[in-house]
């Protein structure tokens, strides 16, 4: 039974590295009748990068984002996960954007389980990379599974699924809003099914499809290719995990090499000219020629050495 009794509400223990998530869940489980104990935020590969300047960052946006009665926990390595949750004595753990798979000593620890919010249709899109691989292959809408968590990676009992329309123009911070806001939708639904103990329903091995980190190589540009394909390259970049840590699409533009983070479709009459040819500026934003069309570069910064 939850240590706290479920007539007074669950202990739940929030593991993100995203301060929305911290912020949106732990408002939407009190508004529920839970509470969230504590946040767990890691540290290391893939996980925040507290020695860099980016790294404290982060770390400061969770702690902004946070509540004042919510304690941050930082965990340093993973060896540390187990005994550090089971001090906090959780009735329920729950992962969102949570990079490090946690041991089977820690997913025994809550006695209501633990459950992942997977931002794609389970099981399509298994893997630490779905909404990058889904935006790379054009995807016209987005999916999002809250399922129990097992021993493997995005493999347990699906609780509750949905889906959100994507549009083209969508920027990266409208997409995480989307995200954010299905999972507020589907999050009593699947409280509702944790209260009664529901195992929930097993995954269609034959339809699973994996999701794995981006190629190094894909990130760079080739401006032969034709527009609609760099600016699908450009957007999936941005939602991409890499294993070596490399981020946004990269291109050479007038002898430089810069990072190239937005972009949006030409409208108007294509001009003929050399691919990679910079065609006009507006401000910041450059009009440049693609194998087939040219394509507006919204937003970029000069490659770091």
């Amino acid at each position: 039974m939850p240590t706290s009794g479920a007539a007074s509400g669950w202990r739940i223990v929030l593991l993100t590295v995203a301060p929305a998530v911290a912020h949106d869940f732990t408002l939407s489980l009190r508004a529920l009748g839970h509470e969230v104990v504590a946040l767990v935020v890691p540290a290391g590969i893939r996980g925040l990068r507290p020695l860099d300047l980016e790294g404290w960052a982060e770390l400061g946006r969770l702690f902004e984002a946070a509540p004042p009665s919510l304690d941050v926990l930082l965990v340093s390595e993973r060896a540390h996960m187990t005994p550090r949750l089971a001090d906090l004595r959780p009735d329920l753990l729950l992962c969102f954007f949570f990079p490090w798979k946690l041991p089977p000593e820690a997913l025994a620890l809550a006695p209501l389980g633990a459950v992942n919010v997977h931002p794609s249709l389970l099981p399509r899109y298994r893997g630490p990379c779905p909404l990058g691989w889904a935006l790379r292959e054009d995807a016209r809408e987005l999916g999002l599974t809250f399922h129990r968590m097992d021993a493997s990676f995005d493999t347990g009992p699906v609780l509750a699924q949905g889906t959100f329309p994507l549009q083209d123009e969508d920027t990266e911070e409208l997409v995480f809003e989307k995200l954010l806001l299905a999972s507020r939708q589907l999050l009593p639904r699947v409280v509702e099914r944790v209260a009664r103990r529901d195992v929930g329903e097993r995954q269609v091995e034959a339809a699973a499809t994996f999701a794995p980190f981006f190629e190094p190589a894909y990130r760079d540009i080739d401006w032969r290719d034709s527009a609609r394909s760099v600016h699908l390259k450009v957007r999936a970049c941005r939602f991409a995990a890499w294993r070596d840590g490399h981020g946004d699409a990269r291109a050479r533009l007038q002898g430089r090499w810069v990072r190239v983070r937005r972009t949006r479709a030409w409208r108007g009459e294509d001009p003929r000219s050399e691919p990679g040819t910079l065609l006009a500026r507006q401000g910041d934003e450059l009009l440049v020629q693609c194998g087939d069309a040219p394509l507006w570069v919204v937003s970029h910064r000069p490659e770091e050495a």
